[in-house]
């Protein structure tokens, strides 16, 4: 009898023995499922992150292609427009006469041109050499870029021409004697480069030359021979630019369009388009008269300038500036 509790005693050990181990077992169980559960988890955040980066990066990529594919539209509509042009150009050519000076002296002897400093220098002719050379120009400018594109071409022994426009760029008129002293051209881009304005007529368009020369040549003491319309010679209406291109040339001016564009006059245009739209574009030109701005805001294109210099010096070009025994890229 006294056997009884003592043998009750130990099944019950037993049991909560068995109990405990079986419990010990599931919590082991449990613990191991957990741990492959935070592993498992662990990955997914992992491939989660790795899948969010990817499509990040695939949409930055989109919207890169799609700027560059905007630019590369500019870029195509800015050539069309250069064609129609030089083609409505070559029409009027055909059928335009002379026209008389309309500044002369008056029966007394008197000049009644109202502009009677506004002319450029005259320059002896250079013989073709037959070389690969590039005439990289620069519009808009200066700015404060203007010193860092000078040191880029000093780099590289490179001449460019710069088509200065004066107002809101008082503040840089140091650059000015800058491009001169470097052994560059200094052109004249207007004034005030205000389409409406400059283009009422031919007074208007001489008034805002006559400030901008002024100031170039109170600044370096050079004079001027070379402009650019503003937006290209075409952009006037065929009267007003007959009259001006007329007008300025009887005092001595050549006016340069361009043959390649950089693209870079949009906002749109990339670095990219900019180096593809210059090095994939000038092969096909005998006389390559590159167009790129200097202006505020322009940084697109300092940032390509150091790989257009170099693929083209590279391909052998030579970067000369322009002056007027160059023959002229004209629209009209």
């Amino acid at each position: 009898m006294k056997k009884l509790p003592f043998i009750a005693t130990l099944v019950c050990a037993l049991a909560l023995l068995c109990c405990c181990g079986f419990l010990g077992f599931q919590c082991q169980t449990l613990d191991k499922n957990c741990q492959t559960l935070q592993t498992q988890a662990s990955q997914l955040k992992k491939d989660n992150s790795a899948l969010n980066t990817k499509l990040t990066d695939s949409t930055t990529k989109l919207e890169e292609t799609e700027t560059y594919l905007e630019g590369q539209k500019q870029y195509i509509s800015e050539l069309s427009e250069q064609i129609t042009a030089i083609t409505q150009n070559n029409a009027s050519q055909s059928t335009d006469s002379e026209k008389e000076d309309p500044y002369v002296t008056d029966e007394d002897g008197s000049n009644t041109d109202p502009y009677p400093t506004l002319y450029a220098a005259d320059a002896e002719p250079e013989n073709a050499t037959g070389e690969k050379i590039a005439y990289l120009t620069f519009d808009d400018g200066p700015s404060k870029l203007t010193s860092q594109v000078l040191d880029l071409l000093d780099q590289y022994n490179a001449k460019a021409t710069f088509f200065v426009v004066c107002k809101n760029n008082e503040a840089y008129a140091e650059y000015l004697s800058q491009i001169v002293e470097r052994g560059h051209t200094l052109a004249l881009h207007s004034y005030s480069h205000d389409y409406h304005q400059i283009y009422a007529s031919k007074d208007a368009f001489l008034e805002d030359y006559q400030k901008v020369y002024d100031w170039v040549v109170e600044q370096t003491g050079y004079t001027p021979s070379l402009f650019r319309f503003p937006g290209g010679s075409n952009s006037p209406s065929s009267y007003v630019a007959k009259e001006i291109i007329e007008e300025m040339e009887q005092r001595g001016f050549t006016y340069f369009d361009w043959n390649v564009s950089s693209g870079d006059g949009s906002s749109l245009t990339t670095t990219e388009n900019i180096i593809d739209n210059i090095c994939d574009t000038i092969g096909n030109i005998p006389t390559p008269v590159v167009l790129m701005h200097d202006g505020s805001g322009r940084n697109a294109t300092l940032a390509a300038l150091p790989t257009v210099l170099k693929n083209l010096s590279e391909a052998g070009y030579e970067f000369r500036s322009l002056d007027k025994t160059v023959p002229p890229v004209k629209y009209r």
